[in-house]
């Protein structure tokens, strides 16, 4: 089951704030006055008592003992430990109403059954702690930063199985959570930038891509060869992958170095003999305004553009960039790999 975050820390950061705000405009302001008079009148019945107490220590004739008013009732200052116990028995019997209790400096008494107090509704009491939270964190994702997890091989030898990403969402411009309107124009993703979107036929998942082709390019794919609008991409084999943990089953495929204009990455590839490739992994297609064309670095094992209904995906499903890999766990074969840990993704 996936779960809108975006939406429920909004829902969350809207009920808790006006929640707060209600309780702020409608009640707080008679629960503060209310509290101030019970504080008054406890304060009141609480100094009568020590009054009490220090003449019950008159007609007693104990020396040496101070009474004083507490935070939380009445201080019982006796030098010697004898008249501190002297002055319990006394209190327990000519004043019932007071708890005591003896302390290391004598002996501490507070108010039995002390009268009601009011309280800030526990609702109101969560909502004003929970709000400003909730508030930071929905801000935090929804301009400047958001994990995901990397849960398959398509971005191979790039990004790899258990890799948590840090997308930032402020480099194609500041989007309205949940409604994902942009509001402020930042920039405009670049042709092998690395970005995290909703694919168009599954709006509600969240996958991770290279740009290929900008809005307007013409994409030739045949037999592992690309060209953009007729210029072909350079792209030469360096070697063998040796993968690992859960991309082990990619030992063996062709690493190869595919420099873009004005980007070089690596990509693998199986070398797959044209008879035996997907038909669809093929052809041609031309980039239609506010769309991008976009592939996986994995050639042979990602379900990008070229295998989608409609090819091309929206500007407006477009979730960020991603920037750095800051956490790898692997969690189907439990392992997690440290040397992850602050990659930067090109």
């Amino acid at each position: 089951m996936r779960y809108d975050f975006a939406l429920l820390f909004t829902v969350f950061s809207a009920l808790s704030g006006v929640i707060w705000l209600i309780d702020a405009l409608m009640f707080a302001p008679a629960r503060r006055k209310a509290m101030v008079e019970e504080a008054t009148a406890l304060d009141k019945i609480i100094g009568a008592c020590a009054d009490r107490v220090r003449a019950l220590l008159g007609k007693s004739g104990v020396q040496g003992v101070d009474v004083e008013r507490t935070p939380d009732g009445i201080g019982i200052r006796a030098t010697r430990p004898e008249d501190a116990e002297k002055l319990r028995a006394l209190l327990a019997r000519d004043m019932p109403e007071l708890d005591v209790n003896p302390t290391v400096e004598g002996l501490e008494a507070a108010l039995r059954d002390p009268p009601p107090k009011t309280r800030e509704p526990v609702v109101v009491e969560y909502a004003r702690a929970f709000f400003p939270v909730i508030l930071i964190i929905l801000l935090v994702r929804s301009f400047l930063g958001e994990p995901y997890r990397i849960p398959s091989e398509s971005m191979m030898p790039n990004l790899l199985i258990g890799d948590f990403i840090l997308v930032n969402k402020y480099a194609y411009g500041l989007r309205l959570p949940v409604l994902d309107t942009k509001i402020v124009a930042v920039g405009e993703p670049k042709r092998g930038d690395v970005i995290v979107f909703h694919p168009p036929m599954a709006p509600e998942q969240v996958w991770i891509k290279r740009v290929i082709g900008l809005p307007g390019d013409v994409i030739d794919y045949h037999d592992y060869k690309m060209t953009i609008n007729g210029k072909p991409v350079d792209s030469r084999e360096t070697g063998l992958y040796q993968g690992k943990n859960s991309g082990a089953d990619m030992t063996g495929s062709h690493v190869v170095r595919e420099s873009l204009p004005g980007r070089q990455h690596t990509i693998l590839q199986w070398n797959v003999p044209p008879d035996r490739q997907r038909f669809e992994a093929n052809g041609t297609w031309t980039v239609p305004p506010g769309y991008y064309f976009m592939m996986g670095d994995n050639r042979d094992n990602s379900e990008d553009s070229r295998f989608w209904p409609t090819y091309y995906l929206p500007e407006q499903n477009i979730v960020g960039k991603a920037v750095l890999v800051w956490m790898n766990f692997d969690w189907d074969a439990k392992k997690m790999d440290s040397s992850r840990i602050g990659t930067i993704i090109r």
